[in-house]
């Protein structure tokens, strides 16, 4: 077997599927039938807008007239015919970041989605992870929460993520997810299944039916589902007839990674501070950190880009921040959950995981971008000259 040959097949082969895919892309682009008001406002990666959708999908007296149908659904299809709880005659309210008070310990935060009744005494909380990594005991937080307001047994916390990812170990108390009982659900499955079924629920209400078309697509987009299915499968039956590339591309996906970093990310960032007049920092170099400055002569601190921990060369839950020289340490957005006024100084980047496979499209294309309006506003609001 000739594996460099095998490679060359696979990715001359894997280049005509995205070929053909850009074309049939373009060609729907044409007719419209890619137009999609959430990719044009850019707030698809934005977390609390789907907290805020979500959350008014699962409220009964929500805009979209359809009473507790979507929340029913909800249980049957997403939550996989959990038992309803709630009482018909009282419907329950939905809040978005519900303040359960300041962060103490075991305590404390604002939870993204709730689901409360205080009839039927029973809560569904939902902790949405799109790219924001995990804070600090968070889960053990809310886990206490609804066993303070609801009683055990009486409310279910759901961890909703992208593929339906388990929580880190920090985001429980004793670091170990396990010792809270919780549910992982994904928007590649679970609420893709559910919102197909809003769209029949609703579908004598065309406004309500389009827009959930419109967020189906997106998570779509998201979960890079969109393409057509005859070419992904193309694509599944090459990786199932060569495995042993796969094998290779998997193996190396931390070099890959890197190699994006510093082809699409780093040089743009670094151009970015030469022409502001700023000297650019990038600490990776010595392997041992994961770390990008942007200083100037006369600011009082420097701009940070860094993984949570900054330690070691993996560049996951990405941040940005500002380091003040007066002060004696740097706060890391997990740190600067209780202080109140923290505001977009200390904020996770979009996607905030530099090492996934799933993050490297827009890697390639959009996060330096994002980055660099990030850092106009630090600078602009700081007074940073």
């Amino acid at each position: 077997m000739d594996t460099e040959l095998d490679i060359q097949r696979f990715f001359r082969e894997v280049a005509r599927i995205c070929a053909l895919e850009q074309a049939q892309q373009e060609e729907r682009n044409r007719k419209g039938e890619n137009y999609n008001l959430f990719s044009i406002l850019n707030i698809e990666r934005y977390e609390l807008k789907h907290s805020a959708l979500i959350a008014n999908l699962l409220d009964p007296k929500g805009s979209h007239g359809c009473g507790d149908a979507f929340l029913k659904a909800f249980f049957e299809i997403a939550l996989k015919g959990t038992a309803y709880p709630f009482e018909s005659s009282t419907p329950p309210q939905s809040h978005t970041e519900h303040y359960t008070g300041l962060i103490a310990g075991d305590t404390g935060g604002r939870i993204d989605i709730l689901v409360e009744s205080k009839s039927s005494h029973y809560g569904l909380i939902i902790e949405n992870k799109i790219y924001a990594g995990d804070q600090d005991k968070q889960l053990t937080r809310y886990d206490n929460y609804g066993k303070k307001t609801f009683g055990a047994d009486r409310y279910l916390l759901v961890y909703l993520t992208l593929f339906g990812s388990e929580a880190s170990e920090g985001s429980t108390a004793k670091g170990n997810a396990k010792e809270v009982d919780y549910l992982c659900l994904s928007y590649a499955e679970d609420i893709l299944r559910w919102l197909e079924q809003c769209v029949r629920l609703a579908d004598n209400k065309p406004l309500v039916r389009e827009s959930l078309n419109q967020y189906i697509r997106t998570i779509k987009q998201l979960t890079y589902q969109d393409m057509n299915q005859e070419n992904i499968q193309e694509i599944i039956d090459l990786a199932v007839d060569h495995p042993e590339v796969v094998d290779i591309l998997s193996s190396k996906r931390g070099a890959i990674a890197q190699g994006i970093r510093e082809k699409y990310i780093f040089p743009k960032l670094e151009e970015y501070a030469k022409k502001k007049g700023c000297i650019f920092i990038n600490k990776t170099d010595s392997n041992k950190l994961s770390e990008i400055r942007i200083q100037k002569d006369g600011w009082d601190g420097y701009i940070i880009i860094s993984s949570e921990s900054g330690k070691g060369p993996r560049w996951t839950n990405v941040w940005i921040g500002v380091k003040d020289n007066r002060p004696s340490e740097i706060k890391s957005p997990s740190q600067a959950q209780t202080d109140e006024g923290n505001g977009m100084k200390w904020k996770y980047l979009n996607p905030y995981n530099w090492e996934s496979p799933e993050n490297f499209p827009a890697m390639k294309t959009s996060v330096a971008e994002e980055i660099i309006n990030k850092l106009d506003e630090i600078i602009e609001e700081l007074g940073f000259k």
